[in-house]
């Protein structure tokens, strides 16, 4: 039985990466009939990109009186080779070069180095070697919509066998960092900040479109307006705008039932010929209560997200 504060940390940590997990349902205002754009994922078969991608999240929450602040800080360099298959999706095989995360929960800090995996006895920081060491492939429609990851469930598995079978505390430590702060984190959230911002159909400067989504377990969607701002050159500029409100058709995690709302912004540059993203920087701010155990907790949060990448040659 998880006590009522660790509850609230569980539930905490799902609600951090909430803001940019997409399902496309696209509505547009069209502005400019004199050129379209198809703006979808295209990048060529052998070429290979690097993005560096950096995650910082700050959680505010009162508990039985106590004030606690959590910031979690991630940074993250990975390469994505590209391929296809016979149905035009982009299979991308992904190899991370570098991970650093450090997290704050109270006064106690913590970083891990996916660098220092071979010299540590710290599971957390094997665990990111693991990760770092093992390619992952991702099957993207051209909208970007990710359609399966393999290789992931058996990094995990992987992570999980390295311990000896008596040490139940390491292989906990060593999972549950897996499922919150790598899998979740890393893996899954980068693919839908890099990819998931496509129109369904061709689009003119000054058209816009919407993605909703759910975060299965936080309780929470997103409702998120795109639109295209202009071209300059080989260069879509995107911007977009979305609001965060409690999904009431979700389970929350922790039987922790939520009043949180708040607005996500982005900016993104992106190549008109592959698809691929150059920049992006996204902003959210959340703020309301959770419920959990008869208790009201206060909760702000604020989330930013940058991306640099580029075709390596």
């Amino acid at each position: 039985m998880l006590k009522k504060f660790d509850r609230i940390l569980l539930f905490i940590g799902c609600i951090s990466y909430a803001a940019c997990k997409l399902n496309p349902d696209s509505s547009r205002d069209y502005t400019d009939k004199n050129k379209t754009y198809k703006l979808h994922l295209n990048p060529v078969v052998g070429s290979k990109y690097h993005f560096d991608i950096s995650n910082q999240s700050e959680v505010k929450i009162e508990v039985d009186g106590k004030k606690i602040n959590n910031v979690n800080r991630s940074n993250a360099g990975v390469f994505y080779k590209v391929d296809k298959d016979s149905l035009d999706n982009v299979l991308l095989t992904i190899n991370y070069d570098k991970i650093h995360v450090y997290t704050k929960t109270g006064e106690t800090e913590t970083e891990i180095d996916a660098g220092q995996a071979k010299a540590t006895l710290n599971p957390a920081e094997r665990a990111l070697g693991y990760l770092k060491d093992a390619p992952i492939t991702a099957t993207i429609s051209p909208l970007g919509e990710v359609k399966k990851i393999t290789g992931y469930d058996a990094i995990g598995d992987k992570i999980i066998a390295s311990f000896a079978a008596n040490d139940v505390t390491g292989k906990k430590i060593a999972q549950e960092q897996w499922n919150k702060t790598i899998g979740e984190g890393l893996v899954k959230k980068n693919m839908d900040d890099l990819f998931r911002i496509f129109p369904d159909s061709a689009a003119h400067i000054g058209d816009s479109w919407q993605l909703t989504s759910q975060n299965t377990g936080a309780g929470l969607q997103v409702k998120n307006i795109f639109r295209l701002k202009a071209i300059n050159g080989d260069v879509a500029i995107i911007q977009s705008e979305g609001i965060i409100m409690p999904d009431n058709s979700e389970t929350t995690l922790a039987n922790a039932m939520t009043d949180l709302k708040g607005k996500q912004y982005g900016d993104y540059e992106i190549d008109t010929k592959t698809g691929m993203l150059i920049s992006c920087k996204q902003k959210a701010n959340v703020e309301g209560t959770i419920s959990t155990m008869g208790q009201e907790v206060p909760v702000k949060i604020e989330i930013i997200v940058k991306i640099v990448g580029h075709k390596v040659k």
